[in-house]
C-alpha cells in the first residue's frame, strides 16, 4: 500500500507525457502479468486524469489507457492459453485465493456484458484476460467485449480524475472534500456492477431450480 501511495504522488507530480508513458506501462502490465492483482488501477486512472490540464490532456490519458488495456487483455489472454493451469496453482494464484478464481470463471458462463462489467471490479478484471485463456475463450471472441469494458473503465475514471482535479486547482481548499467524492463515486460504481452481476447470477440460479427435471 505504501509503494501504491508513492507510485501516485509521484505520478500527480510528473507531466503530461510521463504521466501518459507511465499509464501505457502500467496498464499493460495490469491484466498481462498481474500488476493489477496487486495494485488496482482505478486510483491510478483517477489521479493520471487528475494530472490533465485541460480536454486533450485527458483525451490523450484516455487514448493511451484504452491502448494499454489492449496490449495487457492480449497478453493476459496468451499467458492464459499457454500456462493458465500452473498460474491458478502457484504461489500467486494461491494467494489470489480459490474463490476469486471461480468468481472469474463465473464471468464466462454469462452474456458478454459480465466480461465488460469486469473492468469496474478491482483485481477480478486483471484476473479476466488469463482465465478467458485458460478456459479456452477464443481471442475473436474475447477482446471485443475486453475493450469495450477497458473502453468504460478508462474513459470514467480518467474524466472523473480530470472534473476532480480541475475543481482543485480552481479551490485548493476543496481537497479533502473532492478526494472524498471522488472516492464515494468510485465504491458505488464498483457497488452497482458487483450487485448488477450477482443479480444475474441469483435470476440464473432461481431459472435452473425451476426448470423441470
Amino acid at each position: 500500500m505504501v509503494m501504491f501511495n508513492d507510485l501516485l504522488d509521484t505520478l500527480a507530480r510528473q507531466d503530461a507525457g510521463v504521466v501518459v508513458l507511465l499509464l501505457l506501462v502500467f496498464l499493460t502490465l495490469d491484466a498481462s502479468v498481474g500488476i493489477g492483482l496487486i495494485t488496482p488501477g482505478d486510483g491510478l486512472l483517477l489521479v493520471a486524469g487528475a494530472t490533465a490540464d485541460g480536454v486533450p490532456e485527458a483525451l490523450a490519458l484516455i487514448g493511451s489507457g484504452v491502448l494499454a488495456c489492449f496490449a495487457g487483455a492480449s497478453g493476459g489472454h496468451f499467458l492464459g492459453r499457454r500456462y493458465g493451469t500452473r498460474l491458478r496453482h502457484s504461489r500467486l494464484g494461491r494467494r489470489i485465493g480459490e474463490a476469486r478464481w471461480v468468481r472469474a470463471e463465473e464471468l464466462f458462463e454469462r452474456s458478454g456484458w459480465a466480461l465488460a462489467l469486469a473492468y469496474f471490479l478491482p483485481v477480478l478484471h486483471a484476473l479476466t484476460p488469463a482465465v478467458a485463456g485458460t478456459v479456452g475463450m477464443s481471442y475473436r471472441r474475447f477482446m471485443p467485449w475486453a475493450m469495450l469494458g477497458s473502453v468504460a473503465w478508462v474513459s470514467t475514471y480518467v474524466t472523473l480524475g480530470a472534473v476532480a482535479g480541475g475543481v482543485v486547482r480552481e479551490h485548493a481548499g476543496w481537497l479533502l472534500p473532492v478526494a472524498a467524492a471522488a472516492v464515494i463515486v468510485v465504491l458505488a460504481i464498483t457497488a452497482a456492477v458487483r450487485r448488477a452481476l450477482n443479480g444475474g447470477r441469483a435470476r440464473r440460479r432461481r431459472s435452473a431450480w425451476r426448470r423441470p427435471r
